[in-house]
């Protein structure tokens, strides 16, 4: 489908604010006590020199574009002059070589002078976030490693410096440290946490009942979240399994207490340890090698990945709080089974070789991202799938030239298209020969 966008009427904008002034009553009814303004969007479109080509009153000059988010303002103030008025502040920001991302909002000047004006007319708090319309929402919700932590940080230092109203943003601040931190240091009085509080909602509860370890970390993959956000799909995270099911999943304790045994100590068995630990079960988790995480330890070695990392430490606070046995270097058997009342199998899975003549010459890509292999010279990577992709990622950060060989249309079906522009910009850069519909 071609999108496409139409200019907003004059008269259509005056209904906008009359809705907005009804919208802010109806709020006040139902107890709500602060009112965002969504400086984005609409709103940013108009302040936007880059998207706003009207000749009238609300295009051409910085005071003419940004009249209307001026006029939202005080379409709220005409509900009430006691609601609080948060105002998302979106800023076209300069990025390392010189270039603009975003373009619904204002650069930086602008910003700040913006800012200042929304202060003189009421406004009591500022939010301070990336403009959009970039065309792919990882650029306002980056995934791990595809930008730096607090990514608005400068941004926001300009605005607090600029007005005396609490300043709040967002943007990669993956924990209560981090944020907490920034605070102290002045940066800004408020912080907004989206995906964390996705990977963990009770996170202000369990600091206030001081188990910061027991804190689930958001690792930024936007598998569950961002890019479901971005298909219209159902919004969920892919470490926390309630989420979206508050309803339908939660924990509850057993009419009786069993022994159970976990066979296999990667993140699945993992969960299923600290659940039934959480309901009171005896648990046990039987590994037959010689370390925990399974896959973990392979899938979080390719480029900006390493922040799967801290699924690691989480669940090795996990299994110390609550104390579960782990047996490592350990083959579940039958003799060991007729100890247990109850068994989870969570074996994880294997990788398939196809039948091909000469195969065994080959090696494993996981071998080769668990250091147990080192290839050389040119590469084929036969695969063009996830594994094989960030296997392909692996290896040209080393030097390696690479070719793929995928036998469909297209690699990385199964990625999101947030992260797929990343990736594809990599093996560009390293000239990476991608060989589609070949076997």
């Amino acid at each position: 489908m071609t999108h496409y966008i139409n200019e907003v009427t004059e008269e259509q904008l005056k209904e906008i604010l009359s809705k907005i002034t009804d919208c802010v009553k109806r709020a006040i009814v139902a107890g709500v006590d602060v009112i965002e303004v969504y400086g984005d969007r609409l709103v940013g479109s108009l302040c936007s020199k880059i998207i706003n080509k009207r000749t009238d009153e609300y295009g051409g000059s910085f005071e003419n574009r940004i009249k209307f988010a001026l006029q939202v303002v005080e379409a709220i103030k005409a509900a009430s002059q006691e609601i609080t008025i948060d105002y998302k502040l979106p800023i076209v920001t300069k990025q390392p070589d010189g270039t603009l991302l975003g373009k619904g909002g204002l650069e930086l000047a602008e910003a700040i002078k913006l800012a200042k004006i929304l202060e003189e007319h009421g406004v009591h708090m500022i939010h301070v976030a990336q403009a959009n319309h970039t065309g792919n929402i990882n650029d306002t919700i980056p995934a791990m490693g595809t930008n730096k932590y607090c990514f608005m940080l400068d941004e926001c230092k300009a605005i607090k410096n600029a007005v005396s109203i609490p300043i709040s943003t967002v943007g990669r601040i993956v924990d209560y440290k981090m944020a907490e931190k920034l605070i102290n240091d002045g940066v800004y009085d408020i912080v907004g946490l989206g995906r964390p509080l996705l990977a963990d909602p009770d996170i202000i509860k369990k600091l206030e009942n001081k188990q910061e370890q027991l804190i689930r970390q958001c690792i930024m993959c936007n598998k569950g979240c961002t890019d479901d956000i971005q298909n219209r799909k159902f919004i969920s995270c892919v470490l926390n399994p309630e989420n979206g099911y508050e309803y339908k999943r939660f924990i509850t304790k057993p009419s009786k207490i069993h022994k159970v045994a976990i066979v296999g100590g990667g993140i699945a068995g993992l969960e299923a340890a600290r659940v039934c630990a959480i309901k009171g079960h005896d648990v046990t988790v039987y590994e037959k090698s010689s370390r925990l995480y399974g896959q973990l330890n392979i899938a979080s070695v390719p480029p900006r990945k390493e922040e799967m990392n801290r699924s690691k430490l989480y669940y090795e606070r996990i299994l110390k709080h609550y104390n579960i046995k782990v047996l490592l270097n350990t083959k579940f058997n039958k003799s060991l089974a007729i100890n247990y009342d109850d068994i989870i199998v969570a074996v994880g899975a294997t990788n398939a070789h196809p039948k091909i003549k000469g195969i065994e010459n080959s090696v494993d890509s996981w071998d080769v991202l668990d250091n147990k292999v080192e290839p050389y010279g040119k590469i084929v990577v036969c695969g063009g799938g996830l594994v094989g992709v960030e296997t392909t990622e692996y290896l040209i950060n080393r030097g390696y030239e690479v070719t793929i060989v995928e036998m469909l249309n297209e690699i990385a079906k199964e990625e999101s298209k947030t992260i797929l522009p990343t990736i594809l910009n990599s093996f560009k850069s390293h000239n990476v020969i991608i060989l589609t519909s070949h076997k």
